[in-house]
């Protein structure tokens, strides 16, 4: 009898381990993403009655802004919606030159709306600056929410990619519109440069986002992280401490692992390795 409640216990044991692990493994698949714009606060209403008219949302007096502060890739976008019927296409607009003026930069399949939620799986690249907007169509529908202060801009058609228009404002109103963005964290290495003498070098990377980087490795002197207010070219020196300095100044080469690590704002770290070389001429001989 002890024997098989032993052997329930283990299997027991197994199964929560497993479970455990699979909720691991599905917690790490899941990329971390941040939101654009939102959704309206309260049952939604048809405040759009005109069919044919692309909306866009370039600021806001207060709450979640509906501009990209990072690259990256819209993932989902969601409405609620007040009937069925209406078709949405999201859209990502450009600033132009004219302050009136905007430009689509690309757009999703149609969808047609059915009442209550709306969450549409996209995947569409945006560039920091880059809003987000729709094309609607067909009968009155939600596309907006009162909000005192708050002002859309609109116009009638439907703008193709590449091409831009001037909108007009129409006020209290906000977007009734949610997206989810998940920031670029990819980065280029750039050049290596080595001071022989010294038996150092400096290594420069360029992020595609703000954020955070990290280096570090083995018998490497420890540098602090340096945080980027916008992404761009970043330098970091390497040198040797201890074993790995005493060993460079005996054997006058030695290979680094070098790791750099990229944390962009509210995104998934990404990190790249690079072995480094690095040599150290002899000093001249006493006179």
């Amino acid at each position: 009898m002890e024997g098989c409640l032993n052997g329930r216990r283990a299997r027991l044991r197994i199964a929560v381990l497993g479970t455990a692990l699979i909720g691991l493994a599905s917690a790490s698949v899941a990329s971390a993403a941040v939101t654009i714009g939102q959704l309206p606060p309260g049952p939604p209403t048809a405040t759009c009655t005109t069919s044919g008219v692309d909306y866009l949302q370039p600021s806001v007096t207060g709450g979640s802004l509906y501009v990209a502060k990072e690259a990256g890739t819209i993932t989902s976008w969601n409405t609620n919606s007040v009937g069925a019927g209406a078709t949405y296409v999201l859209k990502v607009f450009r600033r132009t030159s004219d302050p009136e003026a905007f430009q689509v930069i690309a757009h999703s399949p149609p969808h047609v709306l059915s009442s209550g939620s709306n969450n549409v799986p996209v995947n569409l690249h945006v560039e920091s600056g880059d809003m987000l907007g729709y094309h609607e169509s067909g009968p009155p529908n939600s596309c907006a929410f009162t909000q005192p202060f708050d002002t859309v801009i609109k116009r009638t058609g439907n703008l193709a990619d590449g091409t831009s228009g001037v909108f007009a404002p129409e006020d209290n109103l906000r977007l009734n519109l949610l997206a989810v963005l998940v920031p670029d964290n990819t980065f280029t290495l750039g050049t290596i440069t080595r001071d022989r003498k010294r038996g150092t070098a400096t290594i420069t990377l360029t992020t595609s986002n703000p954020g955070m980087v990290t280096i570090s490795g083995k018998g490497m002197k420890k540098r602090s992280p340096k945080n980027l207010a916008v992404k761009g070219p970043v330098t970091f020196p390497v040198a040797t401490v201890g074993k790995t300095k005493h060993k460079l100044e005996r054997k006058r080469h030695v290979v680094l692992r070098v790791n750099i690590t990229f944390f962009p704002i509210g995104g998934d770290p990404s990190i790249q390795s690079v072995n480094l070389k690095l040599k150290r001429t002899r000093p001249p001989a006493p006179i």
